[in-house]
């Protein structure tokens, strides 16, 4: 659980949830360019939201991203299922935050290996 900007979340829990070296930072929020740098060396996926409120920082996320290095992954982060998207709305969703087409695509090759690794453990 990253910093989101719609909750209140203890600073430096971005920075410690990397350190320790999770899989993928749940909606970091105004995650910093140094944490952002740290996720790429240590293979931290971040991840780009559908859920409401939490996705305000999507755009934010993507650009240090882009910037550093950093792979990342689209996520519904549902808590209800109300949260829940479809397809096409997802698919906007990472368009409206600025990912491209190729982006997209990457997004979903780094979920899945994610889940590829899970499963081979």
């Amino acid at each position: 659980h990253g910093e989101t900007i719609v909750e209140p979340v203890e600073r430096g829990t971005n920075l410690a949830a990397i350190e320790a070296g999770v899989d993928v930072l749940a909606h970091p929020g105004l995650i910093t360019p140094e944490e952002v740098r740290l996720a790429a060396q240590k293979g931290v996926l971040l991840e780009i939201t559908t859920r409401a409120g939490h996705g305000y920082a999507n755009g934010h996320v993507l650009a240090l991203a882009r910037a550093c290095g950093a792979r990342f992954v689209l996520n519904n982060d549902a808590h209800d299922p109300s949260d829940l998207v479809g397809a096409e709305l997802r698919r906007r969703i990472a368009l409206g935050c600025g990912m491209s087409e190729d982006e997209y695509r990457a997004a979903d090759d780094h979920a899945w290996a994610l889940v590829s690794r899970c499963l081979s453990q």
